[in-house]
């Protein structure tokens, strides 16, 4: 426990992607909490994965890949500490909020 007395919610970690489902993926951290399934353990939910739609979670990481992350919570329910990847990332929506004007006229389509 005197890991997850440590963490901080926006501190950066780094792991090892340990294994992908439907739901997420977890991610195996060097110090971390002990967990039944996977020692260490940390949860990255779907939408934590990408700022942009995956089909899967596969599309983004794959099993044995080192990671980064930032430390959300910790889930007591599962003893697991909550991850985000993209919060790492660039936010996409926030760039174009940054490059579109108040009055400037977009054009798209349907």
């Amino acid at each position: 426990m005197a890991f997850l007395e440590s963490l901080n919610p926006g501190e950066n970690l780094t792991g090892t992607v340990a294994a992908i489902e439907r739901f997420g993926v977890f991610v195996a951290l060097g110090n971390g909490p002990k967990h039944r399934a996977f020692p260490g353990v940390g949860f990255i939910t779907i939408p934590e994965l990408s700022w942009r739609h995956i089909d899967a979670p596969s599309d983004v990481v794959q099993i044995g890949q080192r990671v980064s992350c930032e430390f959300l919570q910790f889930d007591t329910y599962t003893a697991q500490a909550r991850l985000s990847l993209r919060a790492l990332q660039p936010d996409s929506f926030r760039a174009f909020a940054d490059r579109t004007g108040v009055d400037q006229v977009l054009h798209g389509r349907l």
